[in-house]
């Protein structure tokens, strides 16, 4: 299914988004919520991955005026992680003078639909080895999409229960970057600007922290960005521990805005 048009784009999104039985309303709590219409300079063009399965859901292209960087932004690889998706979302209506928006942001859609951190395979993030392939069909399908739109960048962005290096296990307040070009330089500059003009001096412990360098060594998507592509990639992680969802998608939201601005891909109004 592929669908293209310039002004009148929200009913073509709407279209495309019943079709696959996603379309809820963005007040739910979960789910999949209506994204908005796109801004009016950017050309839209839809598709389904995996068509016709209970695995379908819906790639927003969004083309800018000028040709420049292409960027593909990931929600919903772990279901649960609301923030996650309805940042993505946000993406969809956002206009930028340059370059390509792809976003993808149901990717495990039967686990959005559940609100479920796994889909019926398990855990999604961890489908994405280096040197080979994904090692389901849904993963397959999504690492396609990458390697057809040969990215500049690439985002997926994630909830944690805790926070990185104070809570065991858990990794929220944490931008993880690939080694690639300055990959580690734009998340610790993205660091420095969320911790000084969004997270409030009396909530040190939400400060965000560079994370690890996703190499190729872990079966992630954004390890499978730095291990094959060799591209700079990012893997955000907000916590929900003492931490509201609306806060969540909005830092969300903002860490993605200054990781791709930094791409060439500034955000217009």
């Amino acid at each position: 299914m592929k669908r293209r048009t310039v002004l009148g784009a929200g009913a073509a999104t709407a279209g495309l988004v019943a079709g696959a039985s996603v379309l809820r309303s963005r007040g739910e709590s979960s789910g999949p919520g209506e994204p908005p219409s796109p801004h009016s300079s950017m050309d839209l063009e839809t598709h389904s991955i995996m068509e016709g399965t209970d695995r379908e859901t819906p790639l927003f292209e969004l083309e800018a005026p000028e040709s420049g960087p292409t960027a593909v932004v990931f929600g919903g690889i772990h279901g649960g992680e609301t923030n996650g998706y309805r940042a993505a979302e946000e993406v969809i209506g956002w206009g930028v003078e340059q370059g390509t928006l792809v976003v993808i942001p149901w990717a495990e859609i039967v686990a959005v639909e559940r609100n479920t951190r796994d889909g019926p395979e398990g855990d999604l993030n961890r489908k994405f080895p280096s040197g080979e392939e994904p090692t389901t069909e849904l993963a397959r399908a999504l690492w396609a999409e990458v390697e057809r739109y040969d990215p500049d960048v690439v985002l997926d962005l994630h909830r944690s229960r805790g926070i990185y290096n104070t809570h065991d296990r858990w990794v929220g307040q944490a931008i993880f970057p690939t080694g690639a070009d300055d990959a580690p330089a734009d998340a610790r500059a993205v660091i420095e600007h969320m911790n000084d003009a969004h997270v409030p001096r009396l909530m040190l412990p939400h400060r965000f922290t560079m994370g690890n360098t996703q190499t190729g060594s872990n079966p992630l998507l954004i390890h499978k960005v730095g291990g094959d592509l060799e591209r700079p990639g990012f893997l955000v992680e907000l916590t929900d521990f003492m931490l509201d969802p609306a806060t969540q998608v909005r830092w969300t939201t903002e860490i993605t805005e200054r990781l791709l601005e930094r791409y060439g891909l500034e955000r217009i109004a």
